[in-house]
C-alpha cells in the first residue's frame, strides 16, 4: 500500500442520516425507534454515580461482534431497500473504520474480511488471535469495566426528552440503537451503521418523538436533532494517565463523534470502586486541539483513504486475472500490521463468510 504521507488533507463529507434500527433484549432487529434514548440533563459540579447499583441484576450481551458479523446491517438494508441504492460503495459498521484510522498510530493487527457483491464491497472486522487470546483471558475485572460502561449510560440517559433516567430498573447490554449514515472521503462513498448513545436533549425544544412506524417521518426528526457520546474512564492522576487518555482513548472517541457528526462527548471519570464524581464535557472539534501532540486528523484519514483504495485496486486486480461471475460474492481478507503493512489472501472459510445465503438470494432487489 502507499504511503499515507501526502501533501492535502483529506475530510468526510458531513455524514447523512439515511436510516436507523433498534435492537432488542434478544438482539433482534427492529426498524423503529424503540431504543432511541435522550441525554436531556447534564449535571453541573460533583456528581455521586454507583456504576456498581444493582450489578448483580443486569441482563448480560449474549453474543459479540464477531458472532454477529454485520448481518444486523444486512436486515436494515434489506429492510429499507425502497429507500436505499446501494451501488458502488464501501457497506460496513463504523468501528471497522474506526480500527482502521487509529491503526495509523498503534500498530496492531487488525483483520478485515471484504466481501465485492452487486456493484458493493462490503467490509467485517475480523478476531485476530491476540484478540481472540485476549478475550478469552479477560478477567473478572475487565468484565466490571464493560458493565459499568452501560450502567453510566444508564445514569444519564431517559426513555423520553422530558423523561428522567430510572438507575434502579436491570440494565439490557443487549438493547442498542443504531444510525446509518452515507458520507464519503476523497473517491470512496461510504454507508456505514453506528451504535448512538443517545439524543442530546438539553434543550426544552426538542420534541418527543413521532409516535408513527412511518419510515420518512421518524427519518426527518432523527436528522433535526444531535447526538453525543458517552464514556467512563479511570480518573486521572498522573501525566502518563492524561497521555495515555488522549493518545488512546480519545483519539477512538474522536473517530465515532467524527464519523457520525456527533456534537461531542461526555465522560464520567470513576474511581477503582466505580464511583463516578466528575462529569466532563468534550465537543468534538475541541478534542482535535486537546491531543495535537499525540495524533493528528489527517494522518487517520488519509490512512483510511488508503486502505480503501488498496482493497478496491486488489479486488480489480484479483478479479481481472479471474474467470469468475462477477454477480457471486467474492471475497479477500486483509490484514493490516500498521505502517502501510498489509497482507491479502484469498483464503474464506465458512466462519468468515459474512453475506448469508438469506442476503445474496435477496440481495439483487436492494
Amino acid at each position: 500500500m502507499n504511503s499515507s504521507d501526502q501533501n492535502h488533507s483529506l475530510c468526510i463529507s458531513y455524514p447523512e442520516i439515511v436510516g436507523f434500527m433498534s435492537v432488542d433484549v434478544a438482539r433482534e432487529y427492529h426498524g423503529d425507534l424503540s431504543q432511541l434514548k435522550f441525554l436531556n440533563t447534564v449535571p453541573k459540579g460533583k456528581v455521586y454515580f454507583d456504576l456498581n447499583h444493582k450489578m448483580n441484576e443486569a441482563v448480560k450481551r449474549t453474543t459479540d461482534d464477531n458472532n454477529e458479523k454485520i448481518n444486523l446491517l444486512l436486515k436494515f438494508v434489506l429492510d429499507r431497500s425502497k429507500y436505499l441504492k446501494c451501488k458502488n460503495e464501501f457497506i460496513t459498521y463504523r468501528r471497522t473504520l474506526i480500527s482502521i484510522m487509529c491503526n495509523a498510530f498503534n500498530a496492531d493487527h487488525i483483520s478485515v474480511m471484504a466481501c465485492q457483491y452487486n456493484g458493493c464491497i462490503y467490509l467485517c472486522s475480523l478476531e485476530t488471535p491476540q484478540e481472540k487470546q485476549r478475550r478469552q483471558n479477560r478477567n473478572k475485572q475487565e468484565e466490571k469495566f464493560c458493565a459499568w460502561g452501560y450502567k453510566f449510560e444508564q445514569y444519564l440517559l431517559s426513555d423520553l426528552p422530558s423523561g428522567l433516567p430510572d438507575v434502579d430498573k436491570p440494565v439490557i447490554e443487549n438493547e442498542e440503537f443504531s444510525l446509518y449514515f452515507r458520507s464519503s472521503l476523497g473517491e470512496h462513498d461510504l454507508f456505514y451503521g453506528a451504535q448512538i448513545d443517545g439524543l442530546l436533549a438539553t434543550n426544552a425544544k426538542v420534541p418527543h418523538p413521532p409516535n408513527t412506524d412511518d419510515f420518512e417521518t421518524n427519518l426527518r426528526y432523527l436528522k433535526r436533532n444531535q447526538y453525543v457520546e458517552l464514556k467512563t474512564n479511570r480518573e486521572i492522576q498522573n501525566r502518563r494517565q492524561d497521555q495515555n487518555f488522549k493518545k488512546h482513548k480519545l483519539l477512538r472517541c474522536w473517530c465515532q463523534c467524527y464519523l457520525a457528526g456527533l456534537k461531542g462527548l461526555l465522560v464520567g471519570f470513576r474511581d477503582d470502586n466505580g464511583i463516578v464524581r466528575r462529569l466532563e464535557c468534550f465537543n468534538t472539534d475541541d478534542i482535535v486541539t486537546y491531543c495535537k501532540h499525540e495524533w493528528q486528523p489527517e494522518k487517520a484519514l488519509n490512512y483510511l483513504n488508503n486502505f480503501l483504495t488498496f482493497i478496491k485496486t486488489s479486488f480489480k486486480d484479483k478479479l481481472k486475472d479471474a474467470k469468475r461471475n462477477n454477480e457471486e460474492p467474492y471475497y479477500l481478507q486483509f490484514d493490516d500490521y500498521g505502517n502501510n503493512s498489509i497482507t491479502v489472501s484469498e483464503e474464506c472459510t465458512s466462519n468468515d463468510v459474512i453475506l448469508p445465503s438469506w442476503y445474496v438470494g435477496r440481495g439483487e432487489n436492494q
